[in-house]
């Protein structure tokens, strides 16, 4: 009986799969077109095109381009459609959900070389209709200053802004010209046809006549509602009433669409977001008007609340559904939602989760799976974990290039987002390496005039105002600043990041106002888009504290560090570089101003999370060793002084070889504090080591080379070595006088100490001269008048060198209390009786 039972189940199942076994016909062919009377010329049938469905059927369309697909469910997934020579107008069709349908699965496939000739007459269309458009408003313009309804100023006011809002509609003619190009014509029924031909040919009046023809699409969405709410109310015709709804839904969504697009069209994108929001709401079950506006609010008006409110209906009614594409395009969405409203742990989550679906349901090779990993890569990236990043981003890289080619804007987008990794790893030539292959892609795949192209732009010129080529830097950021105002707007994030970036660099020229200005810039459109907890208004607030900081302004500086520790703090937790760069920032501060151990405890710390997150051969290691080494030194810790400066020579000549100014630097402070030792051969030792390297690096005539024969002449003198001291005196006023202003305030110094040499070895006479010399190339500078009158006073000239101390006190009274009471010549008259 049992056995019996088991072969009837076998039975049933073998029937039930075998009723549920499903044909679908289709057929491949070219796209429908347009001529130009308006005149449909159809598309001709494709035979020869392979159709694979996932985990199913394959077939080939025959010779009059059609097929038959086997299909094991009433829902299916085409996995790929290839035939040689064409390729897919519409590539979301692969992985898409379709349900069986007695009607034919139409695909359609063109030449790239018909594609391409088919976007650029559209875009040739488009930019004749712009052209139209300007000539007739420049003409209303012309007539209304002529017929004296304008003055002469609002006229020209009117042109300009004519003239601004051209500019900016460029932006979205490439978008559009690539949108007509994939319009199967056949696939419209004729009214459409109309509608999008006087659109893409620039009759929007036309346009806009047809679909006012059916009535004001406003008041019938409103009277739509209304019978939703109807159908509810009047349940014994809900199946009819339903019938009626759906299809003037979609015919209401069409109109829509069809508004959307002619704003689109005007470069309207405060309208055309409108209509997407009508349609969405027309039918809040359907995912792909969500997510469709949800994207386009996102990308063009930044506005990731709302972005975020049409995702999430999206993914409700995709989980409804189960349909595992949706809710994994969903999950994407929403990721980048939250990577850029700096909430990266929820950005990870999201993209996970999209990655997870996408290889179960994709396979590992596909394109949806390459964008996961990029995408997860730059959560990494903004978390500081590099390694993790650069796996990502390899990963993604070697799926892009098995899948798109080598020349893809999506292998552009992987070669730029390492070049980012390797700038913050301080690795300058990979960066530069990475970035110039993605620019080099995008220019020819995109355009010259790209937010891509623009983003590339932005991070050659970060590189280059890292390594202190400060001109190459802001040229690289006004290319970008450019398309990104005409393609983006005025106030979207990525202008903020150009003018934080010019910001930058204004700073490090030591042009404070204007550096204050462009950051003030970026706070303000960063705070309005992305909130008072974002990491990039957190940088504004850092980039601030430092301007005052080199203004002298630390408590200013110190509020601005600390509103930028505090939001990183928050958003990356206590061991993330940006939090280390604040804390060695508050260092620097507390350094000045004579705070030794919270400079101490600040630069601590901010080592800590470099060595970390860096490995311990990097500059940013490096600058804390150094700066650590300064404290000490200051505290008169010589000992632990020379250790970190030890420490920083080791790493700067492993990073940057011998002959290089930062490696020249470390000889210097190591200089310094053997001076502070009193151990004089040691320190001109260093000190001449120092200035040996900057020759090779800067050349002989150069300003710091003057600077290094003061330091070196001073160790001289303090060793009462006063034939090498006037040696080097002589050689670095000579070439100051060359490479520097006669009245320079280091050739004054080289005079002064000059005069000290010859007073020194007893020659009053040419100390007197000498400092005479100092004195008519500067005569307002009290220290002058103070070394002549100790001369003087040494001389036994008592009455001339108490008028040397009257003019001292006359240029500046405060002379005593700026130099700590220190004076020889004020000294030496008291003790005499001269002063009371």
């Amino acid at each position: 009986m049992k056995r019996v039972l088991s072969i009837f189940i076998i039975m049933a199942m073998a029937l039930a799969f075998a009723t549920a076994q499903t044909t679908q016909t289709g057929y491949v062919k070219t796209k429908g077109r347009m001529d130009s009377k308006g005149q449909l010329i159809p598309g001709t049938r494709l035979s020869g095109a392979s159709i694979v469905l996932t985990g199913g059927h394959s077939t080939v369309s025959g010779g009059n381009g059609n097929f038959t697909l086997t299909i094991p469910e009433k829902k299916f997934f085409l996995k790929n459609v290839q035939k040689q020579g064409y390729q897919l107008v519409d590539q979301e069709i692969l992985g898409k959900q379709y349900l069986y349908s007695a009607n034919p699965l139409v695909i359609t496939m063109e030449t790239p070389e018909k594609l391409l000739e088919d976007q650029l007459k559209s875009e040739r269309k488009l930019r004749r209709s712009l052209q139209q458009q300007l000539q007739k408003k420049e003409m209303e313009i012309d007539s209304l200053v002529e017929n004296n309804k304008i003055t002469e100023e609002e006229y020209h006011k009117a042109l300009q802004k004519l003239y601004a809002d051209q500019e900016k509609n460029e932006k979205l003619i490439s978008d559009m010209a690539k949108r007509y190009s994939e319009i199967d014509y056949d696939q419209l029924d004729e009214f459409y046809r109309q509608v999008t031909f006087c659109i893409e040919n620039g009759d929007l009046v036309k346009a806009d006549s047809l679909l006012s023809s059916r009535g004001d699409v406003r008041k019938q969405v409103e009277e739509q509602l209304q019978k939703g709410q109807a159908i509810q109310e009047q349940k014994e015709q809900l199946q009819k009433a339903e019938e009626v709804f759906a299809a003037d839904n979609d015919e209401l969504a069409r109109r829509c669409f069809g508004y959307y697009e002619k704003f689109f069209a005007q470069f309207q994108n405060d309208s055309a977001a409108y209509y997407l929001e009508l349609r969405a709401n027309l039918d809040t079950t359907n995912p792909d008007w969500q997510n469709y506006a949800g994207r386009f609010i996102a990308e063009y008006l930044a506005l990731y609340d709302k972005a975020m409110f049409y995702y999430q209906r999206a993914l409700r009614k995709a989980t409804q559904n189960n349909d595992s594409k949706v809710v994994a395009e969903c999950y994407h969405h929403i990721g980048a939602v939250y990577s850029d409203q700096g909430n990266y742990a929820k950005a990870l989550e999201y993209f996970q989760k999209a990655l997870g679906i996408r290889k179960e349901k994709l396979g590992n090779d596909h394109s949806d799976v390459a964008s996961c990993y990029n995408n997860i890569g730059a959560v990494y990236n903004d978390q500081g974990d590099y390694t993790k990043a650069l796996e990502c981003y390899q990963t993604a890289l070697d799926i892009w290039k098995r899948v798109l080619g080598e020349d893809h804007p999506m292998v552009a987008l992987c070669h730029h987002n390492m070049g980012v990794v390797y700038k913050v790893q301080g690795d300058y030539p990979k960066a530069l390496e990475h970035y110039q292959t993605a620019l080099g892609i995008r220019k020819q795949k995109l355009g010259e005039d790209h937010p891509d192209v623009a983003s590339s732009y932005n991070n050659i010129g970060m590189v280059y105002s890292d390594q202190g080529d400060y001109a190459k830097s802001l040229e690289y950021y006004q290319k970008a600043l450019k398309i990104r105002k005409q393609k983006l707007g005025e106030t979207h994030p990525d202008v903020a990041s150009c003018y934080n970036n010019m910001g930058v660099v204004y700073k490090a020229q030591g042009d404070y106002p204007k550096a204050l200005e462009y950051f003030q810039k970026a706070l303000g459109i960063r705070k309005q888009k992305l909130g008072d907890d974002h990491p990039d208004v957190a940088s504004c607030y850092n980039n601030m504290g430092a301007v005052y900081s080199d203004q002298g302004d630390y408590i200013r500086a110190l509020e601005g560090y600390q509103k930028a520790l505090d939001i990183w703090k928050r958003v990356y937790g206590e061991d993330h570089l940006l939090v280390a760069l604040c804390h060695y920032n508050i260092g620097v501060v507390y350094k000045v101003q004579g705070n030794y151990p919270k400079a101490l405890e600040n630069y601590q710390k901010a080592l800590g999370i470099r060595k970390q997150k860096l490995g311990e051969i990097h500059p940013d290691v490096a600058s804390c060793y150094n700066n650590i080494g300064i404290v000490y030194q200051a505290q008169g810790d010589y000992a632990k002084a020379l250790e970190y400066y030890q420490k920083t020579l080791t790493v700067k000549k492993q990073k940057y070889g011998n002959d290089h100014m930062d490696v020249a630097m470390c000889y210097h402070n190591m200089g310094t504090v053997y001076e502070d030792q009193g151990n004089y051969a040691k320190a001109l030792k260093n000190y001449q080591t120092a200035m040996d390297i900057s020759k090779r690096v800067l050349g002989e005539e150069h300003s710091t080379i003057v600077l290094y024969y003061k330091t070196i002449g001073d160790v001289y003198f303090f060793q009462e070595d006063y034939n090498n001291a006037l040696k080097c005196y002589q050689n670095g006023l000579d070439l100051g006088s060359r490479v520097l202003e006669k009245n320079h305030p280091v050739n004054i110094q080289f005079y002064n100490m000059m005069a000290y040499v010859y007073f020194g070895q007893g020659d009053y006479d040419e100390a007197i001269k000498t400092i005479d010399k100092a004195i008519a190339l500067s005569p307002q500078d009290a220290n002058l008048y103070d070394s002549k009158g100790e001369f003087l006073l040494m001389e036994g000239d008592d009455a001339n060198a108490l008028k040397m101390w009257e003019k001292v006190m006359q240029i500046d009274p405060d002379y005593l209390i700026k130099n700590n009471g220190y004076s020889e010549l004020y000294k030496g008259l008291k003790e005499r009786g001269h002063i009371k």
